[in-house]
């Protein structure tokens, strides 16, 4: 099922340009974003993108992606945050540099070796210490590396590889990659918008989830009520991609019947921080208006303060609505005024 709609938001059109433009050579990347964006995946959309050498709709290249097929060229990950513990199985165990030579040395096990041929993707780049950092710069900026094995002496290779580092954050983080390195992978940049960014995005997102994990848990295909689509749409998702399939999983499988309700979504969130917010304290009756206090304001915001959108969405007739935001004093400020 291919994402539709999936590239509603400004932020998401911005990346598949920027994707498309990657796809068309073979330069190193940086992809940027908050943990659970799906920065592994569009490095794996990217490489698929490279290996057929069909620069396909970004929609139907993620959902390749995210279905784990596999291709002939190789897609290695590797963790950068165990620090000095990355650097043998980046480059493997070597011996003393060939001939006395500056061009680095890695053995024919190292993980390195491995990506040949295909994509090499460092997550959290930016945690590798900064000597790594910089034996890696001289591999790329050489383009060739004596490789060592453990029955030939060692062979002199040029370095066929992509390299997509994963930086968490952006800035912040980019502060912390040495210059060599970053001049390196500075061919292509692609910020993913975390989804609180994107909001318009988040209903294809949630059914092409639905869809997917019903069908990998062999179950009937489910559906959501406008009333528990609007609230998912108005979550803060600070865990992004990877919080919304676990809250969707846990849905799918307790619900009954083929319509997850809003009272299903209530049933299974923490209401903490973001859009949508929960403290505790009062009665009952206090933490109900509260709620809705919050939840409608967060769907006036989503539909920037259209009365007929989100009565529509909430499921009540736009008089009532207008009566629920003086009742609530809710404000109908749009967001940027």
């Amino acid at each position: 099922m291919p994402l539709r709609g999936f590239l509603k938001s400004e932020g998401m059109r911005a990346v598949a340009r920027e994707v498309e433009a990657a796809i068309a050579s073979r330069d190193n990347l940086v992809i940027c974003g908050e943990p659970g964006t799906g920065r592994v995946v569009l490095a794996r959309a990217i490489h698929r993108g490279r290996a057929t050498l069909a620069p396909e709709s970004l929609d139907d290249l993620l959902r390749d992606s995210m279905s784990r097929q596999s291709t002939d060229a190789p897609f290695v990950v590797v963790d950068c945050g165990a620090g000095r513990e990355v650097e043998q199985p980046l480059f493997g165990r070597t011996g003393a540099p060939v001939n006395g030579g500056d061009v680095e040395q890695i053995s024919d096990e190292s993980l390195l070796h491995q990506s040949f041929g295909g994509t090499l993707v460092l997550r959290s780049v930016q945690e590798m210490p900064g000597r790594i950092q910089a034996r890696l710069a001289r591999v790329l900026r050489d383009g060739e590396v004596w490789i060592e094995g453990s029955a030939s002496a060692p062979l002199l290779m040029p370095v066929d590889v992509r390299v997509a580092a994963i930086v968490d954050g952006c800035d912040e983080a980019d502060g912390r990659i040495v210059g060599e390195l970053q001049r390196r992978l500075a061919a292509h940049r692609i910020v993913i918008p975390p989804l609180r960014q994107r909001r318009e995005d988040i209903p294809a997102l949630v059914r092409w989830l639905l869809t997917d994990i019903c069908e990998s848990l062999r179950i009937p295909p489910k559906s959501v009520s406008r009333q528990a689509m609007a609230l998912l749409t108005a979550l803060p998702w600070t865990g992004n991609f990877k919080e919304m399939r676990g809250l969707l999983r846990p849905l799918a499988l307790k619900v009954p019947g083929r319509l997850i309700c809003l009272s299903d979504v209530l049933a299974n969130i923490r209401l903490s921080g973001g859009a949508v917010t929960f403290s505790g304290g009062g009665t009952l009756k206090e933490a109900r208006e509260r709620f809705e206090r919050e939840y409608v304001a967060a769907v006036l915001e989503q539909h920037h303060g259209r009365m007929a959108e989100a009565a529509r969405a909430l499921g009540i007739q736009r008089t009532n609505l207008y009566r629920k935001v003086k009742q609530l004093s809710v404000s109908r400020r749009r967001p940027g005024r």
